[in-house]
């Protein structure tokens, strides 16, 4: 999970959908993801007793660069024989379905399992988003023959989808992997790339997704945290304002202006203004008043730390 950014920067990749990710709720992985900028959606897997410190197997993680929104998608149901976790991927003014899923491979396929991937299709058929069905099922893709694969791709053709992995995604030479579209949408490539992290492959395919246009936005600040103190006092009882002699028969519009060019003057020339361009970015989901608060309160501590030092 750490090289995660790096891997999304370096391969051009937007959003990533991680299966058997091993993470709890609070696991310091996911908390720096979005710390960092990132949409994060997660399902950990549950614990079956929260004091075991084994190693949670499974779980499910989407990650998004800034500028790609993500929000979950309740498909109201809960499958037992595999997890599941649905998300609308959005980036200007397009969007996707992606339904991400994990089947253990540790686990015999019953016939529960295909009754309870077929609601699943059944749901996200209707969608009017193109539908991306992801994950690890488990499943040798690569042998046509196999009873269980059969059955899934009936179930797949059934409902119009096809799965468009051709290549071996494990390290024993199996496709496990998959990436299904419907038939109605033209087939994306898929790339099966090994980044010697993992058993499995990473699958790398393009939605046609329109990027939003950055938008810039020109501002004027002074960098406050420059201003000394001690010099602008000075500046200030040098200036016109620190000799009330010369206020006598100014009016209140008069006073007010004389203070507004005293004052301009004054920080020109210690802490000139200056216009930058920054990018406009959509603000995070979670940070709500209390992290505005928070963080002004750090800017302020910081500046006084500033003072004392000098």
């Amino acid at each position: 999970m750490p090289i995660v950014s790096y891997e999304s920067h370096e391969l051009l990749i937007d959003a990533l959908f991680l299966v058997e990710t091993w993470h709890d709720a609070d696991s310091v992985a996911v908390c720096k993801l979005r710390v960092d900028g990132y949409q994060v959606i997660d399902r950990p897997r549950p614990r079956p007793r929260d004091d075991t410190m084994d190693i949670n197997h499974g779980g499910i993680v989407v990650v998004a660069n800034p500028g790609v929104s993500l929000q979950q998608v309740d498909l109201g149901v809960n499958p037992s024989t595999f997890e599941l976790l649905c998300v609308r991927v959005k980036s200007g003014s397009s969007s996707c379905v992606v339904v991400v899923t994990y089947r253990p491979g540790s686990k015999d396929i019953t016939s529960t399992f295909f009754a309870e991937l077929s609601d699943v299709l059944d749901r996200v058929a209707t969608f009017v988003d193109p539908v991306y069905i992801v994950g690890d099922a488990n499943i040798h893709s690569d042998v046509p023959d196999d009873p269980d694969t059969r059955r899934f791709n009936d179930d797949l053709v059934d409902h119009d989808f096809a799965n468009r992995v051709t290549a071996a995604t494990h390290d024993k030479g199996h496709s496990l992997d998959i990436v299904v579209t419907r038939d109605d949408l033209p087939a994306p490539p898929v790339d099966v790339l090994d980044l010697g992290l993992s058993d499995h492959r990473l699958l790398r395919w393009s939605a046609p997704l329109a990027r939003e246009t950055p938008v810039y936005t020109s501002s004027t600040t002074r960098p406050w945290y420059q201003l000394d103190a001690a010099a602008f006092r000075t500046a200030l009882l040098s200036s016109q304002l620190g000799n009330p002699s010369l206020w006598t028969g100014l009016d209140v519009d008069q006073l007010a202006q004389l203070y507004d060019s005293e004052i301009t003057a004054i920080l020109d020339r210690l802490v000139p203004a200056r216009t930058v361009q920054r990018r406009r970015r959509a603000s995070d989901p979670w940070f709500d008043d209390d992290c505005r608060v928070a963080k002004r309160c750090v800017r302020l501590f910081e500046r006084d730390v500033r003072k004392i030092r000098r």
